[in-house]
């Protein structure tokens, strides 16, 4: 599918691509300290042999394989089992990191079920190692085992919480208040939000399973940002006394509600140089707090992109 709206933008943000190696850590679930080139389909091989149904076994080179299909990161993820060796490769179903089924770079929803499908499959071979496509494999039969259900219990959990609280009639804004992962999920070195997230897969599951509307009536037909934002502009006071309260809330660590004030006056004063640079240091702050490389990359990214145009202080 072809990029659509920001899609294209987002997806290199995410990864840090524009930024410069100053401000670049690391990219995700990437190579250590590696980075992200734009995508092309220079060396793109076509597969020779193709296969429907849920798997496909085969001998390569003498090594037999089953080719497993995992729906999870993908829609048409696959999945590799050595069974002589009991070495699995999950592909992108699995690695060190919070899956991120609700991506911010323009891209669907994961479906949970069918990724909590996949691992069960998985867990059920009983593998004595797992060799990932990001991060470092996991070694032993009772560390893969633990490594995997950890991970489907994580998402399963998620999933379960969000389907009751809007069972509940509860909004996205209230879900993401206490749907959790339990403590003991939490601090799984498998669950860590360095990828994905949990507010983000809540939201991407309500949004995909309820549509855009949130229930409440006033949002039925919203003013236009423009318009609110300028109203309350005019209630604080105009344009010079938002971004003064935007600089006390950045000066008292207030970081999102500094952006926010700042986007308040942009929606309607896009060169407003005050609130660029409030917003743009907002940003840089939320970013360096981050333990979420997505969320880091977003943020320093977005901030860069407020800077650029302005002379330096």
């Amino acid at each position: 599918m072809p990029d659509i709206g920001r899609a294209g933008r987002d997806g290199g943000d995410q990864f840090g691509m524009a930024l410069p190696d100053s401000m670049f850590i690391n990219a995700g679930v990437q190579m250590e300290f590696g980075r992200v080139t734009p995508p092309t389909r220079d060396g793109y091989l076509p597969p020779t042999r193709t296969f429907s149904g849920d798997e496909l076994s085969l001998t390569v080179a003498g090594v037999r394989l089953r080719l497993l299909y995992t729906p999870g990161e993908t829609m048409d993820a696959i999945s590799v089992w050595l069974p002589e060796k009991r070495v699995l490769m999950p592909g992108d179903d699995f690695f060190r990191a919070f899956p991120n089924i609700g991506p911010i770079r323009g891209a669907r929803l994961r479906t949970p079920e069918d990724w909590i499908a996949s691992l069960e499959k998985l867990i059920a071979l009983g593998p004595e190692h797992v060799v990932p496509s990001h991060t470092r494999p996991v070694l032993g039969g009772a560390a893969a085992r633990t490594a995997l259900t950890a991970y489907r219990d994580g998402i399963k959990s998620i999933l379960d919480q969000t389907i009751q609280g809007m069972r509940q009639g509860e909004r996205p804004d209230e879900l993401v208040q206490h749907v959790k992962l339990p403590p003991h999920l939490a601090e799984n070195p498998y669950l860590q939000e360095f990828y994905g997230g949990v507010e983000w897969t809540v939201r991407a599951i309500y949004a995909d399973r309820v549509s855009w509307f949130d229930g409440n009536a006033t949002n039925l037909f919203p003013l236009p940002e423009r318009d609110r934002a300028a109203k309350l502009v005019r209630l604080i006071g105009g344009p010079d006394q938002v971004v003064a309260r935007a600089h006390d809330a950045l000066a008292a660590g207030e970081f999102k509600w500094a952006a926010e004030l700042a986007d308040y006056v942009l929606a309607n004063d896009s060169a407003n140089a005050g609130a660029k640079r409030i917003k743009a240091q907002a940003l840089i702050e939320l970013g360096e707090r981050q333990i979420n490389a997505i969320a880091r990359n977003y943020y320093l990214s977005s901030a860069m992109y407020l800077l650029r145009d302005l002379p330096p202080q």
